[in-house]
Order: C-alpha cells, then sequence, then structure tokens
C-alpha cells in the first residue's frame, strides 16, 4: 500500500532483465519503511520469471569478517550454488594464508557470479547493505560494473541515516558513474492519504477522524501502522458502523499503547513463551544462523526446537532461505533484543561463544559471539582469544585487533595475559595499516623488561615505521637495536632486512647492498622469510639502478617465494611483486606482468584501506598506456579515489591522464588533471621514476598550445645528471627531446639527448625497446632512414602501439627530407592508422602540419571522421573479445584466454555493445554471424 510506483519500477526492471540489460537497484529507508516487503515481491516475481533469484543479509556481527555479506546470498539449498559457497569458504579460511586469501575469494565469487548469468538471469539481493564488510562492498561494485552488460540485477537494501552514510555514498557514486547508472528507491514514509486507504483496505472500512488521529503516531510506517491496526483490533477498540471504522467509545486502559515499540512488543511477547525465549537467542546469533546454531547454545533437541521455528516462521516473524533461517523484519529483531538487559546479553553471548568453542565451531563464529560483549570478560574467554589470536589475525585482522582491545579495556595491568594481548593488538594495528601507533608500541617496548619481548616489540616497531616510510626515524630503531640485540643472531637476523631496504629509501646505497648480503649470507644459519624478502627486494631496486632488468627479476621471484604464508611479510610481499610486474612489463613478458598484477591485487585490493591497491592501478594503467589499451588505461586511472597527497601517486595518475587526453585532442579535460598536480616539482617533488608521464603531458600541452620552446625547456630535465640517475624510464622522452631540439635548430642538444639514448640502451641491454629508442634517435640526429627502419623493425613485432605511431611519423618526415615521396606517403598513412587506433587526434593532426609543410598531404578525412561504430570501431582488444563472447564464452573464460582482468573484459564488452549498437551479448554473436567473423575465425584468419 503507497508503494505501487516502487511496485512497478521493479517490474520494468525484471523486464530489462529478461531481455538480457542487467541493473542496479538501492532500496532505502527508515526500519519498517517496507523495504523487506519489496524484495519480497521481487524475489516472488523473479521466481516465477525463471531468473536465479540469490538473496542475503549483512550484519552488525558479521561486519568484522571478509565478504560475509555478499557470501550470505549463497546460502542456499541449490547444490551448485552451494558447491560455490564452500570453495570460497575455503579459501577464506585455508591455514596459512596469512590473510592473503580475502582478494583470491573476491576473485572466484565475482567470477562465479558472473559465470553463473551465462546460463540464466541473475538477480542478487543483499538486505542490511549498511552492515556489509569493505570487501563484501568492494565485490558489490565490481558486481556492479559488470550489470549494464550482463543479465544480471543487482539490489541492495539499506537503513536511512545507518552507520557511517558517506561509505556507502562513494559506492552509489562509483556505480552511477557507470553505463546505466543506479536506480534510487527511496521509501518516504505513506501521506495521510495513504494512511487513511491502508487503513480502509485493512479493515474493510473507511477509517474515522479519531482512529485516523490515532494511526498518525505510526508517521506513515508500514510496519508500526501494520502492528498498530492489529493490536487495535485484537484489543477490540475498533467498531465499525454503516462502513466507517472508528475507535470506541472507552478510550482507557484498553486500548493499546501509541508508542510503536511497545505495540510491536506486545504482539510478540503474545507468542507462546518458548518461541519467545528461542527468538531472544536468536537474536544474539547474527545473521543467517541455522536451528543446529540454537541447539548448540540452548541444549535443546532438533526436534523441539523445529517445532519452535515453525511456529515463529507461521507468525512472520523468522524466513528461511535455504538451510538458513533470519528474522523476517529487522524491526521484529530489535523487539526481541530490546528485551534483553545489557548484562544479560553480555552473559548469553558469553555463554554461546563457550558453547560453539567446545562445539568445534570455527573461530569467526566464536569471535562474532564475543564481539558484542561491552562489560568484563571471564577468565575462559581471555584464555580463548589468547590461543586463537594468532590464527584470527591471519584471518580477519579486524575482527581480532578489535577483540584484543575489548578485551583489554577491562583487564587487570597485573593479568597473566595482558602482555600477549598488547602484542596481539600492536600486530594487528600493524596488518590494517593504522596511523599513529608507533608511540604506542614504543612505549609499551620501553616498558617490557623481558629481552624477547622488547625484540618483538621493536621489530614490531621498525615494520610500522617502514610501512609509513618514515625512514630516518626507523634507521635509528633499527642500528640501536642491532647493538641492543648482538648478541642474538636469531633477532639481528630479523632487524637487518629492514634495515637494508631503509638504508635503501635514504639513499645510503653503498650501506644498502651490504646489508641486503649480509642476510642472505646468514639466511642458512638464521632464516628470517620476512628479512630475507626485504633483501631481495632492495637488491632488486639496487639491480634495477644498475639497469641489470634479468638479475633484478630473479631476485623479486626468490623474495616472494621466501615470504610465502608469512603474515609480517605481507607489505613486502606487495612491494616484491609489483616490481616483477614492472620489470616483466619492461621485458616484453606482458602475460606474465599481466598474472603478476592480477595476484598483487588479490593481495591488496579487499583490505587495503590506505592505498596499496592503487599501486596496483597504476601499474596496471601504465602497462595499459604503454600497449595501447588507452580507454583501460583511463578506466583505472578513473577507478581510483582520493591518494595521498604527500606521495608520487597523484603525480603519476594525473601526469598519466592528462596525457592520454592531450594526446586525444581534449585539452580542457588534460589541463584540470595538470592543475591537481601544478605544484609538482619534476625535480624534488617526486621519485625521478614517477615525472615521465607529467612532463610528457606538460610538454604536449605546451606544443599544443604553439609554444615548443617551453615544451622542450620542459623535456630537457631528462638530461639532467641527478635525474638521469634515478630515473630508469627517461629513455621513452627522449625522442621528443630530439625531435625538438632538432626544430629549434639546437642540433648539440639533439647529439646530447641521442648520446644519453645510446648510453641508456647500453645500460639495459635486456631491454629491446631501449634499442629500439637509441636507434629512432640516432635516425633523427643523422637524417638516416636506415637507423630508423632498424628502430621500426623491432616495433613492427611489439605491442608498445604509442612508440610505433612516434616512429613512422619521424620515418615519414625524414623520407620526405630525402625526397623519398611515396616512402613517406606510405610511413604517414601507418602513423595515422596507429594514432586512429589509440584515438590520438592531436598526433595526427601534429603529423599533419609537419608532413604538409614538406608537401605531402594525406587523403582529407577529418580527424574525427575515425569509425566510431561497427565493427571497424572496435580496437584489435576488443575484438578478440567480442568474438569470444561470440562463441558463448563468459567473461571470466575471456579473460582466462586472453590473460586478462575479469573487470577488464567487463570493459571491453561495454565499449563493444555501445559501439555495436547492441543490448546483449546475444546481439554480439549475431551481429558476428551475420559478417562471417566468425567462420573466419574458426579458420584462423
Amino acid at each position: 500500500m503507497g508503494r505501487e510506483g516502487q511496485v512497478d519500477l521493479l517490474g520494468q526492471l525484471l523486464d530489462a532483465l529478461a531481455s538480457g540489460r542487467g541493473g542496479r537497484l538501492f532500496v532505502e529507508g527508515e526500519p519498517g519503511a517496507g523495504k523487506t516487503a519489496l524484495l519480497s515481491l521481487l524475489v516472488a516475481d523473479a521466481r516465477r520469471r525463471r531468473c536465479l533469484v540469490l538473496r542475503g543479509a549483512a550484519d552488525e556481527l558479521g561486519q568484522r569478517f571478509p565478504l560475509a555479506g555478499v557470501v550470505d546470498c549463497l546460502e542456499t539449498a541449490d547444490p551448485v550454488i552451494a558447491a560455490h559457497r564452500s570453495a570460497i569458504t575455503e579459501l577464506l579460511t585455508a591455514p596459512g594464508t596469512a590473510g592473503l586469501a580475502v582478494g583470491a575469494a573476491a576473485d572466484s565469487l565475482v567470477e562465479r557470479v558472473t559465470g553463473l548469468c551465462a546460463t540464466t538471469p541473475v538477480v542478487l539481493v543483499l538486505d542490511n547493505l549498511q552492515w556489509a564488510d569493505e570487501a563484501s562492498l568492494l565485490v558489490w561494485q565490481r558486481l556492479g560494473e559488470a550489470a549494464a552488460r550482463l543479465p544480471l540485477l543487482l539490489v541492495a537494501a539499506l537503513r536511512t541515516g545507518g552507520p557511517d552514510p558517506a561509505r556507502l555514498a562513494g559506492l552509489r557514486q562509483t556505480l552511477a558513474d557507470q553505463d546505466g547508472g543506479v536506480v534510487m528507491m527511496d521509501l518516504p514514509s505513506l501521506t495521510e492519504q495513504e494512511t487513511a486507504l491502508f487503513a480502509q483496505r485493512s479493515l474493510g472500512a473507511i477509517a474515522g477522524p479519531r482512529l485516523l488521529r490515532h494511526l498518525a503516531t505510526a508517521r506513515g510506517n508500514p510496519f508500526y501502522l501494520r502492528e498498530l491496526l492489529n493490536a487495535l483490533t485484537r484489543a477490540g477498540s475498533i467498531t465499525v458502523t454503516e462502513g466507517q471504522a472508528e475507535l470506541g467509545a472507552r478510550l482507557g486502559d484498553e486500548l493499546p499503547p501509541a508508542r510503536l515499540t511497545d505495540s510491536v512488543v506486545n504482539r510478540l511477547v503474545s507468542l507462546p513463551r518458548a518461541v519467545v525465549d528461542i527468538l531472544r537467542v536468536a537474536t544474539l546469533l547474527g545473521a543467517p544462523f541455522t536451528t543446529d546454531d540454537l541447539a548448540t547454545v540452548t541444549g535443546r533437541s532438533r526436534e523441539e526446537l523445529d517445532g519452535i521455528v515453525g511456529e515463529a516462521i507461521l507468525a512472520e516473524v523468522l524466513e528461511e532461505n535455504g538451510s538458513a533461517l533470519r528474522f523476517r523484519h529487522e524491526v521484529a529483531r530489535e523487539a526481541f533484543r530490546a528485551g534483553l538487559p545489557g548484562s544479560l546479553r553480555d552473559s548469553l553471548h558469553l555463554h554461546a561463544a563457550k558453547a560453539f568453542a567446545q562445539a568445534g565451531a570455527p573461530d569467526r563464529q566464536i569471535a562474532g559471539q564475543l564481539i558484542p560483549v561491552r562489560g568484563a570478560w571471564d577468565d575462559w574467554a581471555v584464555d580463548w582469544l589468547v590461543q586463537a589470536g594468532d590464527p584470527l589475525l591471519a584471518e580477519a585482522p579486524w575482527a581480532a585487533t578489535e577483540l584484543v582491545e575489548r578485551a583489554l579495556e577491562h583487564l587487570d595491568p597485573a593479568h597473566r595475559h595482558r602482555d600477549r594481548l598488547q602484542e596481539y593488538f600492536l600486530r594487528g594495528t600493524f596488518l590494517l595499516r593504522r596511523s599513529g601507533a608507533a608511540g604506542q608500541i614504543r612505549l609499551l617496548r620501553d616498558q617490557a623488561t623481558e629481552p624477547e619481548r622488547r625484540a618483538r616489540l621493536t621489530l614490531i616497531l621498525v615494520l610500522h615505521l617502514v610501512q609509513k616510510h618514515r625512514v630516518e626515524e626507523g634507521l635509528r630503531e633499527v642500528t640501536q637495536a642491532l647493538e641492543t640485540h648482538a648478541h642474538a643472531p636469531e633477532w639481528t637476523a630479523q632487524f637487518r632486512g629492514p634495515w637494508a631496504w631503509l638504508l635503501w629509501a635514504g639513499r645510503r646505497l653503498d650501506e644498502a647492498e651490504a646489508a641486503a648480503t649480509h642476510v642472505l649470507a646468514d639466511a642458512e644459519l638464521f632464516p628470517s622469510p620476512l628479512s630475507i624478502g626485504y633483501a631481495r627486494y632492495t637488491r632488486a631496486l639496487l639491480l634495477m639502478r644498475a639497469r641489470r632488468q634479468q638479475d633484478a627479476l630473479l631476485e623479486l621471484e626468490q623474495g616472494i617465494e621466501a615470504t610465502l604464508g608469512c603474515e609480517e611479510a605481507t607489505d613486502v610481499r606487495v612491494g616484491l611483486t609489483l616490481l616483477s610486474a614492472h620489470l616483466l612489463a619492461a621485458l616484453e613478458r606482458l602475460d606474465e606482468a599481466k598474472q603478476a598484477l592480477r595476484t598483487c591485487r588479490s593481495l591488496v585490493e579487499p583490505t587495503d584501506p590506505e592505498g596499496r591497491t592503487s599501486w596496483v592501478v597504476l601499474l596496471s594503467a601504465t602497462l595499459n598506456y604503454r600497449t595501447g589499451a588507452w580507454d583501460e588505461a583511463l578506466d583505472d586511472l578513473a577507478s581510483l579515489s582520493e591518494l595521498p597527497t604527500d606521495s608520487w601517486m597523484p603525480a603519476v595518475r594525473h601526469g598519466l591522464a592528462a596525457l592520454i587526453l592531450g594526446s586525444r585532442d581534449r585539452p580542457g579535460e588534460a589541463r584540470e588533471h595538470l592543475a591537481v598536480v601544478a605544484d609538482v616539482d619534476v625535480l624534488t617533488g617526486v621519485p625521478g621514476n614517477q615525472t615521465s608521464f607529467l612532463l610528457a603531458a606538460r610538454a604536449l600541452l605546451a606544443e599544443r598550445e604553439g609554444k615548443p620552446e617551453k615544451a622542450l625547456s620542459l623535456l630537457l630535465h631528462t638530461l639532467d645528471p641527478e635525474l638521469a640517475a634515478a630515473h630508469n624510464q627517461r629513455f621513452h622522452l627522449l625522442p621528443d627531446v630530439v625531435r625538438l631540439t632538432l626544430a629549434a635548430g639546437d642540433t648539440s642538444a639533439a647529439a646530447t639527448a641521442a648520446r644519453a639514448a645510446q648510453e641508456e640502451a647500453a645500460q639495459a641491454p635486456d631491454e629491446p625497446v631501449r634499442g629500439a629508442v637509441a636507434q629512432h634517435c640516432l635516425g633523427l640526429v643523422t637524417s638516416d632512414p636506415d637507423a630508423l627502419r632498424e628502430a621500426l623493425a623491432y616495433y613492427e613485432r611489439s605491442v608498445f602501439r604509442p612508440g610505433l605511431g612516434r616512429l613512422l611519423e619521424d620515418l615519414a618526415v625524414v623520407q620526405a627530407g630525402h625526397g623519398d615521396m611515396t616512402g613517406a606517403r606510405a610511413s604517414f598513412g601507418r602513423a595515422v592508422e596507429v594514432y586512429r587506433s589509440l584515438g590520438a587526434d592531436w598526433h595526427i593532426a601534429r603529423a599533419d602540419v609537419r608532413l604538409r609543410a614538406l608537401g605531402i598531404r594525406r587523403a582529407h578525412r577529418s580527424v574525427r571522421d575515425r569509425n566510431k561504430s561497427g565493427w571497424e570501431a572496435l580496437t584489435p582488444t576488443e575484438l578478440k573479445v567480442a568474438l569470444l563472447v561470440a562463441e558463448g564464452r563468459t567473461n571470466p573464460q575471456v579473460a582466462a584466454e586472453l590473460l586478462l582482468s575479469p573487470r577488464t573484459v567487463q570493459t571491453h564488452v561495454s565499449h563493444i555493445l555501445t559501439k555495436l549498437g547492441a543490448r546483449t551479448r546475444t546481439d554480439i554473436a549475431g551481429e558476428a554471424v551475420r559478417l562471417g567473423a566468425l567462420h573466419e575465425r574458426r579458420l584462423g584468419r
């Protein structure tokens, strides 16, 4: 009642789903506004339409456990779905994963849900989104990004005014920016007219004025309104006369309470006492729970509980979802819970925790009972936490850290377990990358009297300082620790690895190399995965500086292997894996580089609050830029939220975005990005390796504005000796330096840049692209088309598309200068085609000007006239994806064959649908068959 418009909208969304178009729906309202009723209508209608419905609910207790919210959606009796749930749960709880399995489980969940869409439309419903954990929200976002391209309808319900609304606002905005946007369904209070109609339909008579005044106490809330009408009817307080329902004349004690929660409680507690008692226990178990859980906690038999649960389901208090149970309305759950005093709730939670522990339940289920306890813990609970601390920190560091903090609040200072719990807490703050813990760690370390404990706490402090890049402070702590614990080589071995990295970060390079070598020399006697990881990482960084890329890669591989399963080594393993991806890309081992990126994303994405995910995304964007996947690069960059302003990341993000947008002749957008990092000094503001894109973008915009001298002055920074030493990516910029210096008549500077390119190539023979760049620069300086053709031979077999276009353009200029007009036209035409594939309109315009001055004109065609739609508009990667989709492959299958991430495949499918004017994957297949594209693919053409 009063929700007819919303019901119609649900039907429209299901109609769209039936035609292959997914969607994203957020239903928001206060408790009792009708969210649950609408979701039930949606679910029933979807099942009638033969959609696969997966429905779950997040829960306040599950907020501390990764993926608890979305995994609940897989709670069903369907054996296929149950197998998916079991596989994901096994990933999350696998021993020895050091908390690193969340990313793999998230990837698996996304792939499994999108895979289900290949055979049937899927409706995924998550209630109480306000309680969802961070990993679940991330999965919801990824599925939301896929929903416009799959028969997948995502429906999330959330409470108005729930905790941390900004967190959910960010998710909604991210999805609103995707193709298809989001549908926001707010459930306002019923109006007076709707309230009157609600009462009329419920009572079969028109509500009188006194009754309406009393019903106004429900404030238009449908659940409360229904409860109030039922209470009045049960009390005999309503009389119907000549078609009008009115309150009786006697309005004394017989009238049900106007306070709405009391009305709800009065009805619910009128249930049989055994049902009420069990329901009060059920409020402690979170959502969902099972009859077996109730049996464990209450000690009652399964047979007895089946009857009680059946009564609660008939009374519409509980509902079933597969083998699980949950309260039908959050209001009802809160009403039962309100009947338990706080002290009694604490006692019951402690009792439930013990019962689950004795029954051999998972640690997370026991922890879920201890988290709500607000009072003092008993000795059993403290003993359990000490015993379970290590595995719980590995599986769910959020829950473990909160539990330890809660236990410490009430623990006597002299308690035998206090020191151990304090260490757990500090380890948790390190794993969660929380700021501001250094002072607390240092205080506890200074208070410690046992050498072993002092050493452990010092190591946690040092790792925290490394994590926060507090280099000088970290060096002081390690230097002191090496002196203090000189008699304990097992501890000095732990400190030397982080010390090596700190020395490198402090630019004490010779000392860093000596420290790393010391760690590896002592590794057999005192093996420390953590220290070996940092030592290998440091050696790889030093080798990269010396341009010994293959040797650096070997160090990284050994470091990754050494840190597997080491909880404290998560950060360094992320660094090792990221650097490995970077080197693999530089060595043109692109499939391995993409795999390393996927591994790294699975390590950090669902759990990282402070930017490590951004490292992965920025490296992915860089790789996509170099290989010509510019749309994907922009998608990567757009996915980044706020970045640390004091880091190198904004320079890379905005520099690369500005470079692509400027190349595409979108100067206004490019300038917006450059304005964000206008204060960044390329010599001192960020590390040298992170300045390439920013320099290139600033120079491109200057050249576009008719200021080549400004562009050149910017790029000449690459010849600065100090910058060159730390900038092992500067070679990408040198052909433009040579081109601009020659145009300015400065042949001396051009020769200097060409020599710099030759030096770069000689220092890193493992990277053929450096040799090609050197030949490119040499060919320009000497005006030698043969040297340029030698470089061209490399680019024609490589995947580095921007370099190919630039080289062909310069070759055309040199050929024209030698009078080879036929060759110049051919090279110019090929350059334009490469630029078109990138959307690089500015480069086409620049090439037009350069070649026109030499008497070369191409056939008239606006740079903006390239194909925007149809098969010819597809990029090479999009064409591969389209043909695989046409063969019936799912996104995960396409991702596996092409070695892309599922998210990148989703982006490609979206672009394909737009360019082909298609609405569904079936339409893509139909177009492919019509044009014979599938036949050609199967013939291997």
